[in-house]
């Protein structure tokens, strides 16, 4: 019988799309069932700038993700109150910020925006990146097609 360690913890990536929604009720489920902590994982990077426009004030980027963070831990907690939540803000690549988070937890959960059809079977960039390069359970939840 092989034995699974537990650490406890189930982080779920989200971007504020309707994806990220679903992946949110799916890892707070998740975590309920484990008694797991629940983290919320948001990572904000700077745009690429390739056109040499105009430039925002740069912590703009952070305070707004901050902000999207914040909303988000607030409708989780109301939805979860008896969950342990703990929300994260993250900079840099999305990709390799999670996969170092997912290192610390029992699974990392993200959200996939496939556009139906042919693609669809295609995963986003984020989530085909983790499902490729995570050494640790990742599971993908899509939006639902329109």
């Amino acid at each position: 019988m092989v034995e699974v360690s537990s650490k406890g913890r189930v982080v779920v990536g989200i971007d504020g799309s309707p994806a990220s929604e679903r992946a949110l009720a799916w890892a707070a489920n998740e975590a309920t069932i484990r008694n797991a902590v629940l983290e919320i994982a948001y990572v904000w990077s700077l745009p690429n700038m390739g056109y040499g426009g105009f430039v925002a004030q740069l912590d703009d980027f952070e305070k707004d993700a901050k902000a999207l963070l914040d909303k988000v831990e607030a409708a989780a907690r109301a939805t979860y109150p008896a969950l342990k939540i703990e929300a994260l803000l993250l900079q840099g690549p999305p990709a390799l910020a999670l996969i170092e988070r997912g290192k610390l937890a029992d699974m990392l959960v993200v959200g996939s925006r496939g556009h139906g059809g042919f693609t669809g079977l295609m995963l986003g960039s984020v989530s085909q990146q983790l499902v490729h390069h995570a050494v640790f359970p990742v599971v993908v939840i899509h939006a639902p097609h329109p």
